[in-house]
């Protein structure tokens, strides 16, 4: 009977500790309708709103083009004549680059002058002798039609010989030539291209909000593809209409290029910069909380989270800018947005330990754009 008795008491004790370990979970567990877990506040990242410079700024993808280029190409057929140009060679607007042979032009344009001659004295003859009376007007009309006509041949006979010398529309430099001495062109023989490459352009496109704060005059920088250097072009002109397919519109710029270190064709890294806010809120991208009612933002306040409907401005690649319903000064969580509840108790997270000993709050300053 005793051991049935120790046996009973022990089983009265282990369901009695267990009832009191039960009850005591209990109390432990109201901590969350109050907004504090079992150790307290939660611990968050937070930025607080300070007002800084930020420049509204883009990227954008560019090709160098020259400022004129064209194929040099024959009017007519011909035997090349001569060749007055070196590959590579800058020559001047005007400068004669390739003649065809146009002997038998030539012959045609003296035979005609010689005509013209002859009846530009006769027609001088015959105004002398309509002054005395001596023949009827219809005569000198006729004789100054024939005058006119050999002048139109002499006109037309000059103009089909300009044809024959090929001449530098502007001034540039010549590529390699495909033709040589003696050989025969025809109108669609290319013979060289006529390049000018300074100033050269800057192709690149926009998005279509952009459009209306990029003017003439706008100054835009880039670089080029495995070059650090960094080049200035002035917006001159833009496309008058958004193509449909990208929704951004073309723009061109010119950029001087004296040394000719510029070669047309060449990829450009274009970077924009338009207006510069001196006072803007910004806070890091991952702090912005996207709903289906539009952005909002996790705001610390008395030591509790209250969320703020917010409307943003510029973003970059890592901040975004706040243009109401905070102001200088705010917290605003920045880490585990997804378990911070309205009213929740929240505190700023212990700071840590950089690689030197010293310590780092976890309370960012805002960012400076530059």
């Amino acid at each position: 009977m005793r051991k049935n008795d120790v046996s009973m008491s022990g089983t009265a004790a282990l369901a009695l500790l267990m009832l009191t370990a039960g009850c005591g979970g209990e109390d432990k567990g109201a901590g969350p309708a109050g907004g504090m877990g079992p150790s307290g506040p939660m611990a968050v990242q937070v930025h607080v709103l300070s007002p800084a410079p930020l420049t509204n700024r883009f990227s954008a993808s560019g090709t160098l083009l020259a400022n004129e280029t064209v194929e040099l190409q024959s009017e007519v057929n011909g035997r090349i004549a001569s060749i007055n140009f070196r590959e590579g060679e800058r020559v001047a607007a005007g400068q004669v680059l390739v003649r065809l042979q146009d002997d038998d032009l030539q012959a045609q344009l003296r035979k005609a002058q010689a005509e013209l001659q002859l009846a530009q004295v006769t027609e001088d003859r015959q105004a002398q002798l309509l002054q005395a009376k001596g023949i009827s007007q219809e005569a000198f009309d006729a004789t100054r039609a024939q005058r006119i006509g050999k002048q139109a041949e002499v006109d037309n006979l000059q103009a089909l010989i300009a044809k024959y010398t090929i001449r530098a529309p502007f001034s540039g430099t010549v590529g390699l030539r495909n033709v040589s001495a003696g050989g025969f062109v025809s109108p669609n023989s290319p013979i060289a291209t006529l390049t000018q490459s300074d100033p050269i352009k800057l192709d690149f496109s926009v998005p279509e909000r952009y459009a209306r704060q990029l003017r003439p005059g706008t100054k835009v920088g880039f670089t080029l593809e495995g070059d650090t250097t960094k080049h200035v072009a002035e917006v001159y002109a833009e496309e008058a209409s958004v193509d449909l397919a990208t929704r951004s519109i073309k723009v061109r710029a010119r950029c001087a290029n004296p040394g000719g270190r510029l070669v047309p064709g060449s990829f450009a890294k274009v970077d924009v910069r338009l207006e510069t806010i001196p006072d803007a809120l910004t806070i890091p991208a991952e702090a912005l909380v996207p709903d289906i009612q539009g952005e909002k933002v996790m705001v610390m306040k008395g030591g509790k989270a209250h969320s703020v409907r917010v409307h943003i401005g510029i973003r970059t690649e890592t901040s975004v800018q706040l243009t109401s319903h905070v102001q200088p000064g705010d917290t605003v969580i920045t880490s585990a947005l997804l378990a911070v509840r309205d009213g929740m108790a929240v505190k700023p997270a212990l700071a840590k330990k950089t690689t030197n000993g010293t310590a780092k709050p976890d309370i960012a300053e805002s960012d400076e754009e530059n």
